[in-house]
């Protein structure tokens, strides 16, 4: 109960003190994020490139 209480607390007459700075991590995830949907649009292309292969040799 007092979890639930303090988290209220926090949120509510929270001013920012003791709060911690994410920001190279969110860089980071960024960063991996942008590499994962550039990897994504290259298998896309791959499995694009192999389906037509595929129907080219039938």
């Amino acid at each position: 109960m007092n979890q639930i209480i303090n988290q209220f607390r926090r949120i509510f007459a929270g001013d920012g003190r003791g709060d911690k700075d994410f920001t190279q991590q969110e860089e980071r995830l960024k960063k991996a994020q942008d590499e994962l949907k550039e990897a994504s649009a290259s298998l896309a292309r791959a499995a694009n490139y192999l389906a037509d292969f595929i129907k080219a040799r039938m």
